[in-house]
């Protein structure tokens, strides 16, 4: 008799956790979950411009190697790529967060196409000339969060 209790009390439990993790799995987004998605991929995307940023002046003022340069340069990209891809898996659930998303998603453009530039250039004239648009990205994206998070 004991056997049997015991292993009735491991199935509900079982059967509870299961259930849990279902709800969990596909309760719908709310404002709240799409605002720290929003915020999260917002600061994996200022911190890729602010450090492909550092390691550009850094570069400039002959500080660091050029090989070092381009590997700062592909971290950044592939964490400002998961940071937009995070962003884009989420729907948002009401009018704020649409707002938010049509905020957001263009600045995430705006930081590729500055990570581009950077990565694209040729010289120290080059280099200099992408720097500003990494800083007016990383601005942008902070203004974000100011207001976000």
């Amino acid at each position: 008799m004991g056997a049997r209790r015991w292993a009735t009390g491991v199935a509900i439990v079982l059967a509870l956790v299961w259930g849990g993790a279902g709800y969990l799995v596909t309760r719908p987004t709310t404002f709240h979950d799409y605002r720290v998605t929003a915020v999260d991929a917002a600061r994996s995307a200022y911190n890729a411009l602010a450090t492909a940023r550092i390691a550009g002046t850094a570069r400039l003022d002959r500080r660091v190697t050029e090989p070092y340069l381009e590997s700062v340069l592909a971290d950044s990209r592939e964490a400002l790529a998961g940071a937009a891809k995070r962003f884009a898996g989420e729907s948002p659930p009401d009018a704020r967060t649409a707002a938010m998303r049509d905020e957001l998603g263009p600045m995430l453009v705006r930081a590729s196409a500055a990570l581009d530039g950077l990565e694209n250039a040729g010289d120290d004239a080059a280099l200099r000339a992408a720097l500003g648009p990494v800083a007016e990205a990383a601005d942008e994206v902070d203004g974000f969060l100011e207001a976000h998070a």
